[in-house]
């Protein structure tokens, strides 16, 4: 069950605010990574890239990841002292505290000694600003964590991993609580990945659109606390929103087969529907990775289309509007996904493309909300380490 979550985006400084903007119609707004154009280009990108960024925050900020996790567990109506438990794993997923390649470009293509007293940013190339482990331990010890939490990186799934993992582990009964903790920093080392994927082909982004060749890279700070149901019981808590998910790792070699990988990801999304005796028809609505690059939705466009048949599923696809949150843009859409079930309600996301010929009839977009009466939502996670997710969120309560 999902009992409570967190977050901080360039688009919003909370879940609320997060619905209300995307009610609203409201896009992120992102500026310039290098202060030229010239700097780009020494930096080996052909010209400046647009990034959605967090303002007054730095790597690992102890306060704001602590008034998350705070938030959380009061959204669940529970204290510290539940992560003190044996029966309590915590993950942190994303990419924690680290250097940027450009503070030391000087000195790798100079190799001048001089640097180090000349650059100042070479100050920054210190041990305690590339630990990943500081923050690990800082969790353990302000909440008493009997284990340690340990770092995870899958590329783009890497909070959706954890949230398999946790889900898996409490369904067998293994853990009763479980935080996954996303904290996505971006550095040049990113863009430029990014850019070697193709996925900063283009300015326009929008996930399934005719034009879009790439993401908008936007930073971010999430948390969400699941909870097994013996434990939501025993306090006397009733009903809520489920969670069951399936994981495939297709082709870590990133081959571009789409119609192999479409194919791969449709049997296991059909395996789960199965599996948790969910028809597709009972899905209120699709949430696909979707980010706006051309490899990953093609994946996802034709896995859609085949699951679809003659049927129109409708897929909501918000990264080309609120910005695509590496290594953490699974638990924001879940967040999305918990508000679409427990409302009973489907916000459109607005568009900044015409959507491809394969999609137009699944994917919403304009503006406004669309009341619905179903009890299933399904989301899709592809990563370009060949991950693939599905889960099925389900309201239990008995009001459905």
């Amino acid at each position: 069950m999902i009992s409570g979550y967190s977050l901080c985006l360039p688009f919003a400084d909370n879940s609320a605010q997060l619905i209300a903007n995307l009610k609203n119609g409201e896009r992120v707004t992102a500026s310039p990574w290098f202060t030229s154009e010239d700097e780009a280009v020494k930096c080996g990108f052909t010209g400046n890239k647009r990034i959605a960024r967090l303002e007054n925050t730095d790597d690992g900020t102890l306060d704001l990841l602590s008034r998350l996790i705070e938030n959380a567990l009061l959204q669940a109506m529970l204290d510290e002292h539940c992560l003190t438990g044996e029966n309590v794993r915590v993950y942190l997923t994303g990419i924690g505290p680290r250097v940027d390649v450009k503070d030391y470009k000087s000195l790798y293509d100079h190799n001048d000694v001089e640097d180090v007293a000349l650059a100042s940013s070479l100050t920054h190339l210190c041990v305690a600003k590339m630990s990943q482990d500081a923050l690990s331990r800082y969790l353990a010890r302000k909440y008493h964590l009997k284990h340690l939490p340990p770092n995870m990186n899958s590329t783009s799934n890497s909070a959706l991993v954890a949230v398999h993992l946790s889900t898996q582990a409490i369904e067998q009964g293994g853990i009763d609580l479980a935080l996954i903790i996303n904290i996505s920093k971006i550095k040049t080392q990113d863009i430029w990945f990014l850019a070697t994927q193709s996925m900063l082909d283009t300015e326009v982004v929008q996930p399934f659109g005719v034009n879009s060749k790439g993401v908008l890279f936007a930073e971010g700070y999430s948390v969400m606390l699941l909870e097994s149901h013996r434990h939501r019981q025993a306090r006397n808590q009733r009903g809520g929103i489920g969670l069951r998910s399936a994981y495939m790792q297709i082709n870590a070699s990133r081959s571009n087969d789409i119609a192999w990988q479409s194919t791969r990801m449709l049997k296991l999304i059909t395996t789960l529907l199965q599996d948790t005796g969910v028809k597709k028809e009972a899905l209120c609505a699709v949430i696909p990775h979707g980010n706006g690059s051309a490899v990953s939705d093609g994946i996802e466009a034709n896995a859609i289309a085949l699951l679809a048949g003659d049927q129109t599923l409708p897929v909501l696809a918000y990264k080309g509007q609120l910005g695509y949150t590496a290594t953490g843009s699974g638990l924001v859409d879940l967040v999305i996904g918990h508000h679409a079930l427990a409302q009973r309600e489907l916000i459109v996301p607005v568009a900044n493309d015409r959507i491809s010929a394969q999609m137009a009839r699944h994917v919403l977009v304009g503006k406004g909300v669309i009341k619905h009466d179903k009890k299933h939502l399904l989301k899709m996670g592809v990563g370009v380490d060949g991950s693939v997710i599905a889960m099925i969120l389900t309201d239990t309560s008995k009001e459905q």
